[in-house]
């Protein structure tokens, strides 16, 4: 029988304690796990692989896994440590509230996976939050203010040394019988909003409330990312953030990359053509 497509089931720190869990070694070897794996991404729009060699070799087979690595201005795969004179605030040790990457992009990447070769400091601990489940709230709480974010556009930029990129759109994307499609979340990218006059004060409160949601524990899903997993979460639905560390208590290490959603959905489709095929396979062999 054909699996139904998987479709996204949104939670909060009520309805899911821990991330899911999956080995590399039983991804690689048992289609039926790495459905459930692929599954997953689409569902919770989160999970780690566990027992991936701790080095960017490591990721890159993840990645090979799942499809096409989508480039952008910090490169194919990228380094996230404290470093001097950072381009983000990624590279630094200060918190990270939660958000999503790159909403200055008119296509912010699908997914981002997050490697961890080194994790020996004090503090830094990983936090992920459903965007689509605070979107939902608002929704039913305050519709007044869910129609503004997902109609009037809001205004994000992120200028360098040498690249500037902004883009101008909601907040909340809706697709196709009001669905939620996509967030798009990040406090230190946006740029003066430019409406008019009478709709600045609305605009503000309706984004305090979603900023305000964003960091409430009640959605928040804790964890400490450890030497050899992979995180990898949908970055157009799941927010990410960090508590801050100390670089002098050891090392963080972390190497990263961004694949589209498309892809994913390639890979699952691709695992079902194979399963049919097999299933035909053998029927001819009874």
């Amino acid at each position: 029988s054909k699996n139904p497509d998987p479709v996204a089931l949104t939670w909060d720190s009520s309805t899911k304690k821990e991330l899911d869990r999956f080995d590399w070694n039983k991804i690689t070897s048992d289609p039926e796990i790495e459905r459930v794996w692929l599954y997953s991404l689409v569902e919770a729009g989160c999970s780690i692989i566990k027992n991936v060699e701790p080095s960017r070799n490591g990721l890159t087979e993840v990645a090979k896994h799942i499809g096409v690595v989508r480039q952008t201005n910090f490169g194919l795969f990228f380094d996230v440590e404290a470093k001097q004179g950072p381009d983000t605030a990624a590279y630094t040790e200060i918190e990270l509230p939660p958000h999503t990457d790159l909403p200055t992009r008119e296509y912010q990447p699908g997914l981002q996976l997050l490697h961890c070769l080194k994790n020996s400091v004090k503090g830094g601990e990983s936090i992920l939050v459903d965007g689509f489940r605070v979107a939902e709230e608002i929704r039913s709480q305050e519709p007044e203010a869910f129609d503004l974010l997902t109609s009037t556009p809001w205004d994000f930029g992120n200028r360098s040394a040498s690249t500037d990129y902004r883009w101008k759109t909601p907040m909340i994307k809706l697709g196709n019988n009001g669905k939620i499609e996509e967030v798009r979340v990040g406090n230190f990218l946006r740029v003066p909003l430019q409406v008019d006059f009478d709709l600045i004060e609305p605009m503000y409160k309706a984004y305090k409330l979603f900023e305000t949601l964003n960091q409430d524990d009640r959605f928040k899903l804790r964890f400490r990312l450890e030497q050899g997993e992979c995180l990898i979460f949908d970055n157009r639905r799941v927010l990410h953030a960090r508590n801050s560390f100390d670089s002098s208590t050891g090392e963080r290490h972390l190497y990263g990359c961004y694949i589209e959603r498309d892809e994913l959905w390639s890979s699952i489709r691709m695992l079902e053509r194979r399963n049919r095929q097999k299933r035909i396979n053998s029927s001819l062999n009874e």
